[in-house]
């Protein structure tokens, strides 16, 4: 259980935010927290009532004045924390820690409540666990650790001083208080919420029930469109066998046709070679014509022979290769294309060889530029820093050969001459250089040491002064130092002097050692007395003589509770007597209304064979035997009217799913519509198809007499129609076949004519023929070309027309097939809805209002008779089952059982007036030992505060004598101090100045050097910048490199005028040559073409005997029988083409009726509307199960609350009486108890209304604005006891805030005794703990007075005194002491 231990505060109200913590340790069973008014009792309510819940103290809702003020410490923030230790109800020790900070700004101040911490100790390893929290978070969390709700931790346990008469409030205050308490709200709203809840799940069952109704039906549905969707599978299968088998067929037949297609183009490939050969044979035949015309004088072939040819050409090439000329020309033209590279070779040298000329000289004019600069810095460095050293002068003049003449001089010497003489050049050697190098490091040297030494100088003679003027300010601050510390110490000196004045006691009321010594004798008497009373033996026989009454007052309301349960139950089995009397009265009306019942249904028992005989003496059994009888009556009729509702269930579903199938076809009649519309627009593919057909029929009416096409014709007759026109106008020669056949009848008439196989009759006539079919072969004049090329374009229109109609119809084929589908399909659809559509449904709608019909008037007819003996029947038995339950063991009767309740309740008030003798001896007794411990307490006091302030008085008048000789020592000193600080404060000043001027003329002087330090540095980098540059061109050594240039460049020109020489020497003998070997190749060139003319005619002789073989070849090769296999295979082909295409035009047809099943099954409706009807019933069946269970959750709840809301009550009830009894003194008020009255409205919206009433005598009122300020505090403290507890079952912890406000003596001390007895009974529980926080010194000597006279419990070590002291700073802080209990 839970339980407080250690409290510390700091910051909080007039607790200081800056010393330590203010720990107060709570003891078990009662902590007692004494101080006076304003020292910060109450501030130890607020911190604990805080630190549980994280609420403010009344009136500091935004919480600054609960943190320390900042502007009283002069501060801008002010932190306070408050650290409680506590036990949880596991009783496990945990430490909650809450801070703040409040922030003074201009005006006004922010507070903020930091993050808190909850401390524990883990169990299993020890270790300290610390875990931060939000304060919402942590005001949640507390209380539930604690085992004890927020309203009670707020309003019962840690209730505040200004709000702890909170139950005398007016009355939305005090019902809002109790509602938190017993948390009716939240249990109100919870059934507000299961009301709402239940309310939602049956409008979703109402819902349910009608998706579950469309979605049964759609079901019904759905199964029509899976058996017709498995059927078109069937048929499309079957087709995708015949397709198959049709592919089958054509790819044989292309392998047939393939086979004599190759042959035939074997043959026409061979047709091809002849005809190229033919063709070569006449090219080389016109070629050696024209060769022969063009050789002329030149043929030598027919005094030559081919071999002869060949020798001569042969005898002439070697004598070229043996000519002297040939070899001659040939090594000419080598040299002179030697010296012609070696030549440009020399050019390419000299333009490298220039260009790196310039480059030099550009580099040379650059190294003289730096000469310049070098001498003109130099100069420049002298004339400013005075740098000197002897030089060589060397003048040059602009030959490089020239030698030079040296002599010496002086820097001075060389610039005052203005460095030239005559217009000369002056040089400066690098000897030169390197001494002027010197000379300016020995320059900068110089400088640096200069610069060095005056800043050595400077230094020295600054630490010189530094030093003395640091002596004379230690000298000085040793006097400030002992002036501080005189002052100080006079200022203690004259603070202690004050408080031992104002500490003493004045002249007149000083106490003398014989009044001390006459207060000592006054309070041993005192006590002595005391002892006296306090050991008087009545005291112990009056407890003995409560402990007997309140055992008999316990014995007696036990007694009267019992007798109140049985009397009750006596009282309400008069009641249901009564109810019986009234029920058998009502019985006998209802038999009669039976009798007229049953005579009104005679004829229908009769009809069933049962015959009802009642009479009024003894109705039951007559009535039990026609219940029975007509229960099985019934039982057969309910199985009759199960068997109907079945019937008319499959009537309903078979209507449904009629209506479903109607709809269905309806829809797809409408959609199929729709689609042939679409199909057989003017644009549309049947439009296409019929226009095309028309005009072919026209077409064809035109050119024959019978008709093989007709508008009514399917499109693959007419693909097949035009396809046979496209072959057989396809079958026209080209211009060059009519050529080839030209001429190979030309070929073939050498005896007689190929045509007519008539013999020629002469030559003429065969020259005749010859020359007639050389025209008709020639392309260009030829009339059988004409003609044909006139016929082939009348044929490529008309093809183009057939291809184009052809394109159409295949494009439009399926779209055709689909409408002609389609208008099947509307067809069928027609006349299934004529036939058994409407008819089938009218007659299942029928069948069904028959079957409903006869079910409602059986099912009517049997409750009519078996519902008045059931309700009477039922409302019997359940009356004499209550009347059988009141009766129990005791023999009494109600007027007996009154009796003794009224002679208990008699009793019970004897013993409450002997009860309130006894405390009203007591209480004599009581005051009596208290008046006389109080004198006591107080001459014991008294005689100590006189004592002390005797010793006190003693020892500050010593000390005053000793502060007084000490203030004139100090001033004595402090005048000597005073005439020595004035020299030495002038030295200081003056030291201070020499100092300050020393510092400036210091800082010039270096700033002086640096500068000179720098412009040296800085003139000295730049010459050795110049030095450099110049000496990296001497060390590149680029004069010796220019003179061997212009040498290479020389010996290159001579060279090259040599090569061109050479060159025109040779031209003229190349000529010469060139003339003389042109003769020999004209020669060679006449030879060579007589050969090639002997190889041409050799070449037209092989081809003759070639093309004569290739035509006796060509008869064998069997053309005829190719073409036949071609023709056959090609109309089979045809054939199952034509099958294939039509088995796939039906196909589609069935692919696009599955495709529509398949639409249609994943349609909202249909898709997966078995699953979606099973997750609907079960949804349906178990949201009706949560709607049951909502009912029986709301009862039970509601029940819960009124037995669990009037036990509590009649618990606290019982709990006031007994403290009020115990605690109030007065004749007036008997009781306080609390009422709850129910507001008017439904179970859901229950609420009650609390009030606190008193009883005087018999007569109860309202205690609000009746009773006295000191009756209210009383009644409010009865009721927090009573409510702490009954609802402080985890926790055992109560706090009370100043109780005896507005109390009188007698009052106080029965509440005294009241806390005594409760702390006595309740010691026994390990954590009941009781803060008493108080001002009232007489109450808590009562307390002790109390307590000591209890017995079972240990008494308290130690309480608690809070009290304002003075903190370091000046200013006052509550303080928190422990104090022995003995010294109370």
């Amino acid at each position: 259980m839970a339980s407080i231990s250690k409290l510390s505060i700091r910051g909080i109200r007039s607790f200081s935010p800056n010393d330590e913590e203010q720990v107060i340790a709570f003891c078990f069973p009662l902590t007692i927290i004494v101080g006076a008014n304003g020292c910060g009792k109450t501030t130890i309510i607020e911190a604990l009532k805080y630190s549980v819940t994280g609420s403010l103290p009344p009136g500091n809702k935004s919480g600054q004045s609960f943190v320390h003020d900042p502007r009283s410490l002069g501060m801008s923030v002010v932190k306070a924390n408050v650290k409680l230790r506590f036990n949880n109800r596991g009783n496990q020790s945990m430490v909650v820690i809450r801070s703040m900070e409040v922030t003074q700004k201009k005006s006004t101040a922010s507070f903020k409540a930091l993050d808190g911490i909850i401390r524990t100790q883990d169990p299993n390893t020890g270790e300290r666990v610390s875990l931060s929290h939000k304060c919402t978070e942590l005001d949640k969390q507390i209380p539930a650790l604690m085992g004890v709700s927020k309203p009670i931790l707020e309003h019962v346990v840690f209730c505040h001083q200004e709000d702890s008469s909170w139950p005398l409030q007016e009355g939305a205050v005090l019902k809002k208080r109790f509602d938190d308490i017993f948390d009716s709200t939240r249990y109100a709203k919870a059934l507000e919420a299961i009301k709402a809840s239940r309310k939602e799940y049956a409008a979703q069952v109402k819902d349910l029930k009608a998706d579950l109704e469309g979605l049964k039906s759609h079901k019904h549905a759905a199964s029509g469109f899976l058996e017709e969707l498995e059927n078109c599978k069937d048929q499309i299968s079957q087709f995708d066998d015949e397709i198959q088998r049709c592919h089958e067929g054509m790819e044989k037949e292309r392998e047939t046709l393939a086979e004599a297609s190759a042959v035939l183009a074997e043959i026409q490939q061979f047709d091809y070679e002849v005809d190229s050969k033919q063709q070569e044979l006449e090219r080389q035949e016109a070629v050696l014509a024209s060769q022969k015309d063009m050789m002329g004088q030149d043929d030598m072939t027919g005094r030559y022979s081919y071999d002869e040819l060949k020798t001569m050409l042969r005898e002439l090439n070697d004598k070229q290769y043996g000519n002297q000329a040939m070899r001659e020309l040939i090594d000419k033209e080598r040299e002179i294309e030697e010296i012609t590279r070696g030549l440009e070779r020399s050019r390419n040298v000299a333009n490298e060889l220039n260009a790196k000329k310039g480059k030099l000289e550009a580099e040379k004019d650059a190294y003289n530029l730096l000469l310049k600069q070098r001498f003109k810095v130099m100069e420049e460095i002298h004339k400013a820093h005075g740098v000197e050293c002897d030089l060589t002068q060397t003048q040059d003049d602009d030959t490089l050969t020239q030698g030079t003449a040296a002599s010496r001089m002086s820097l001075s010497t060389l610039f005052t001459s203005g460095g030239t003489t005559l217009g000369e050049d002056i040089t400066i050697s690098q000897e030169d250089v390197e001494a002027f190098t010197r000379a300016l490091t020995q320059k900068e040297l110089s400088l640096k040491t200069k610069l060095n030494a005056a800043k050595e100088r400077h230094r020295s003679d600054e630490d010189e002064m530094q030093k003395e003027i640091a002596e004379l300010l230690a000298k000085l601050s040793a006097v400030e130092s002992n002036k501080k510390r005189i002052e100080e110490a006079k200022r203690e000196a004259l603070r202690e002097l004050e408080q031992v004045k104002s500490n003493m006691s004045s002249s007149y009321s000083r106490v003398r050692k014989a009044d001390v010594e006459e207060a000592r004798r006054q309070a041993a008497d005192l006590a002595k007395s005391r002892d006296q009373f306090n050991n008087d033996p009545r005291r112990e026989d009056i407890i003995r003589e409560f402990k007997v009454l309140e055992d008999k007052l316990k014995s007696l309301s036990e007694s009267i509770e019992q007798d109140t349960k049985i009397r009750d139950q006596l009282r309400s089995q008069s009641d249901a007597q009564a109810e019986i009397d009234m029920l058998e009265k009502q019985a006998a009306q209802e038999f009669d209304g039976l009798k007229d019942k049953i005579r009104e249904n005679s004829g229908f028992l009769s009809a069933n064979g049962e015959v009802v005989r009642v009479s009024e003496d003894d109705p039951v059994c007559p009535l039990q035997v026609v219940k029975d009888n007509i229960r099985q009556k019934y039982e057969t009729a309910e199985r009759e009217i199960d068997r109907c509702h079945k019937t008319v269930s499959d009537l309903r579903s078979k209507v449904t799913e009629k209506n479903a199938l109607l709809t269905n076809h309806k829809g797809r009649l409408t959609q199929l519509r729709l689609k042939a519309n679409q199909l057989d627009h003017e644009d549309g593919p049947v439009q296409k198809i019929s226009r095309v057909v028309n005009a072919l029929v026209r077409e064809q009416r035109e050119l024959v007499d019978e008709d093989e096409i007709y508008p009514e014709s399917p499109p693959t007759e007419v693909i097949k129609f035009i396809s046979k026109q496209i072959n057989e106008l396809g079958a026209v020669l080209k211009d060059e076949q009519i050529s080839k056949v030209v001429k190979r009848i030309k070929k073939m008439s050498k005896i007689a004519c190929p045509c007519c196989t008539r013999d020629f009759v002469s030559a003429a006539e065969y020259k005749a023929f010859q020359n007639r079919m050389a025209e008709l072969a020639d392309e260009d004049t030829s009339e059988l070309i004409r003609v044909n090329q006139a016929k082939s374009k009348e044929t490529a229109a008309v093809l183009s027309k057939l291809e184009r109609w052809r394109q159409t119809i295949s494009d439009n084929i399926n779209s055709y097939n689909e409408f002609s589908n389609i208008n099947a399909e509307i067809r069928e659809l027609e006349t299934h809805i004529e036939a058994e559509g409407d008819a089938e449904l009218n007659n299942l709608k029928t069948a069904l209002e028959k079957e409903e019909a006869t079910a409602g008037s059986k099912k009517g007819g049997i409750q009519s008779l078996a519902e008045p003996i059931r309700g009477v029947k039922n409302k019997k038995d359940e009356l004499k089952r209550n009347l059988l339950g009141y009766v129990g063991n005791d023999s009494r009767d109600l007027k007996r059982v009154e009796r003794d309740i009224t002679e208990s309740s008699v009793a019970k008030e004897k013993a409450y007036l002997e009860i309130s003798k006894l405390n009203n001896e007591q209480k004599s007794l009581n005051e009596k030992i208290s008046r006389i411990a109080n004198q006591a307490t107080a001459a014991e006091k008294n005689a100590r505060d006189k004592e002390d302030s005797y010793n006190r008085d003693q020892i500050a008048m010593k000390r005053q004598d000793e502060l007084n000789e000490l203030l004139q020592k100090l001033a004595v000193e402090e005048t000597s101090l005073d005439k020595s600080k004035h020299p030495l404060h002038a030295e200081r000043l003056k030291k201070e100045s020499n100092r300050d001027s020393m510092r400036r003329s210091n800082e010039i002087e270096e700033s002086r050097l640096g500068d000179e330090l720098r412009s040296f540095e800085k003139d000295a980098l730049r010459l050795q910048e110049i030095v450099d540059k110049i000496d990296d061109y001497i060390r590149s050594n680029k004069e010796r490199e220019m003179e061997q240039i212009e040498s290479r460049l020389i010996s290159n020109a001579g060279m090259i005028k040599e090569d061109e020489a050479k060159i025109e020497r040779l031209k003229p003998e190349i000529d010469l040559l060139k003339k003389q070997v042109d003769d020999s190749e004209r020669q060679k060139t006449k030879i060579q073409n007589n050969l090639d003319l002997i190889k041409l005619e050799r070449r037209v002789n092989e081809l003759t005997d070639e093309v004569a073989k290739m035509v006796d070849k060509r008869g064998l090769m069997g053309a005829e029988e190719a073409e036949m296999r071609c023709s056959k295979a090609k109309a089979k082909y045809n054939e199952y083409k034509e099958n294939k295409t039509r088995t796939e035009g039906r196909k589609q047809g069935l692919d696009e009726q599955k495709r529509m099943l398949r639409r249609k099954l994943k349609e909202p409706e249909y898709h997966d509307v078995e699953e979606r009807h099973r997750v609907k019933m079960i949804e349906h069946e178990t949201t009706q199960i949560v709607v049951h269970d909502l009912d029986k959750y709301y009862d039970a709840l509601d029940k819960a609350l009124l037995r669990y809301h009037g036990m509590k009550i009649n618990d606290i009830n019982k709990i006031i009486r007994e403290l009020w009894t115990l605690t109030y003194k007065g004749e007036d008020i008997t009781n306080i108890q609390i009422t709850s009255d129910q507001d008017s409205g439904g179970r859901a919206t229950r609420s009650y209304n609390y009030r606190i009433v008193m009883s005087k005598g018999n007569t109860q009122m309202d205690m609000r604005g009746r009773c006295s300020a000191g009756q209210r505090v009383l009644a409010s403290i009865v009721i927090r006891l009573a409510l702490a507890e009954t609802f402080c079952l985890n926790c055992g912890v109560m706090a009370l805030d100043e109780p005896t406000t507005n109390l009188d003596y007698e009052n106080k001390r029965g509440l005294a005794i009241a806390l005594a007895q409760i702390i006595a009974s309740r010691a026994a529980q390990s954590n009941f703990q009781l803060v008493v926080i108080t001002h009232d010194e007489d109450f808590v000597s009562m307390m002790k007075q109390e307590l000591s006279s209890q017995t079972g419990f240990n008494m308290p070590e130690r309480y608690y005194q809070v009290s304002r002291e003075q903190g370091h700073d000046g200013r006052f802080y509550s303080k928190i002491h422990a104090i022995d209990w003995d010294e109370l």
